[in-house]
C-alpha cells in the first residue's frame, strides 16, 4: 500500500513538473536551438497511405497536446503545412514543412508509419528575453 501511494504521489509530482514547463522547453530539451521528437505508430495513426499536410497538422496537434502535454494555443500554425516529395515516385520521401509561432517542424514518416518531427526555433526565440 505505501509503494502504491508513492508511485502515485511520484506520477503527480511529475505531472506537476511536466504542465510547469513551457512548449518551448518541452520541445527543446537540454537548451538546444533544434530537438528531435519521434510519434510511433501505435501512438498515433490516421490510417492514410500517404503523409499530407493535413496528416502533418493532425501528427502536430497528437505531438504537442497529448505526447508533450503543452498547454492549449501554445503552438499555433502561422503558415499551414507545405509538402512534397524530395525523390519522384518514392512516397518514403514525402517531407512536410509547418512554421508555427515558436519555430518550424519539419516531418516525415517513415516505412513503418512512425512519424520523425525535427522542430527548431524561430531567431527571435533564440536568445532569453530580458
Amino acid at each position: 500500500m505505501k509503494k502504491l501511494f508513492g508511485l502515485l504521489l511520484l506520477l503527480s509530482s511529475l505531472s506537476a513538473f511536466a504542465q510547469e514547463l513551457t512548449c518551448l522547453d518541452k520541445l527543446l530539451p537540454y537548451n538546444r536551438y533544434s530537438g528531435v521528437h519521434i510519434v510511433m505508430k501505435d501512438e498515433w495513426s490516421d490510417g492514410k497511405e500517404t503523409f499530407d499536410a493535413d496528416s502533418m497538422k493532425n501528427a502536430m496537434s497528437f505531438l504537442v497536446n497529448s505526447k508533450l502535454l503543452c498547454k492549449t494555443g501554445e503552438v499555433v500554425i502561422k503558415v499551414l503545412p507545405v509538402c512534397a516529395l524530395t525523390i519522384a515516385d518514392l512516397p518514403q520521401s514525402n517531407t512536410c514543412f509547418a512554421f508555427t509561432n515558436l519555430g518550424y517542424f519539419i516531418a516525415s514518416r517513415d516505412n513503418s508509419r512512425n512519424i520523425s518531427f525535427i522542430f527548431s526555433k524561430d531567431k527571435k526565440f533564440a536568445e532569453p528575453q530580458n
